[in-house]
């Protein structure tokens, strides 16, 4: 009788190979709680039998990730990825730098500049109201010192030019007081109290110079000047300067090296 291993086409028997005529080798069973992977076609052995997605004992098969290592679309703990947000920890946003301006307060200073010319204009309808009393009673006391033509008529005196010259005098005195309110207002207030003027207070504005320190009475008086030039037409010259500026100076900010900002 002829021994199989003395033939020339005898191969070698291996422990847990499939031999021919022989069962297939069943293998270790499928780990229950993954699903076979689908993408992976089958593969056809010498007996006509298919290995199932082609997973090897010890090996995982291709598509499921390896213990210890993140495969694209699973996220690793402590490590969030792309696409996949992790419990416990927040990810992290990039190009959402904070970069808010403090000089952004264009609308804000509008307001500011219209209350603060209510509170300058205060005080100067008080003058101008008690200006035009005096010239008034001026002109009624002139009036009864007049003299009579005998008819009923009445003449005034000569007082008329003291009452032009009083008229004179009172618009004069009321813009020297215009100038001094404006000046205390917008200079000498907000040098003595931490660059704000009454209404920036209200507002939560302050006035700085470039390098963030505290403007000196001399660049607020400068600023202050200038305030009549950014005042034409209503304010809608320093309106467009601030809009035009990288750092939303008006023509009396940029002289003066200030800047406003957001109060803190």
């Amino acid at each position: 009788m002829t021994n199989p291993e003395d033939t020339p086409d005898a191969q070698p028997s291996q422990p847990g190979a499939p031999q021919y005529g022989q069962p297939p080798y069943q293998g270790q069973p499928p780990y229950q709680g993954q699903p076979p992977y689908q993408g992976q076609p089958a593969y056809a052995r010498p007996d006509g039998q298919g290995y199932q997605g082609y997973p090897q004992q010890g090996y995982p098969a291709q598509g499921y990730p390896q213990q210890g290592y993140a495969q694209p679309g699973y996220s690793q703990q402590g490590y969030a990825q792309p696409g996949s947000a992790q419990q416990g920890y927040p990810q992290q946003t990039y190009g959402a730098v904070a970069t808010e301006d403090p000089t952004a307060v264009v609308g804000a200073r509008v307001g500011q500049y219209i209350v603060d010319g209510l509170v300058a204009a205060v005080p100067l309808f008080v003058l101008m109201f008690i200006a035009f009393g005096v010239i008034g009673a001026a002109a009624s006391s002139s009036y009864r010192s007049g003299y009579s033509d005998g008819y009923g008529g009445a003449y005034p005196s000569d007082g008329g030019a003291m009452i032009g010259g009083l008229f004179m005098g009172m618009m004069a005195l009321l813009v020297v007081a215009s100038l001094v309110i404006h000046w205390l207002l917008f200079a000498w207030w907000p040098s003595r109290h931490g660059g704000q003027t009454l209404a920036m207070r209200w507002f939560k504005l302050r006035i700085i110079t470039e390098d963030g320190g505290q403007p000196t009475l001399g660049a607020l008086t400068v600023r202050w000047l200038l305030l009549f030039v950014d005042g034409f037409f209503g304010g809608l010259v320093g309106l467009v300067v601030m809009m035009n500026s990288a750092r939303h100076q008006r023509l009396g900010d940029s002289v003066a090296k200030t800047l406003v900002v957001r109060a803190v």
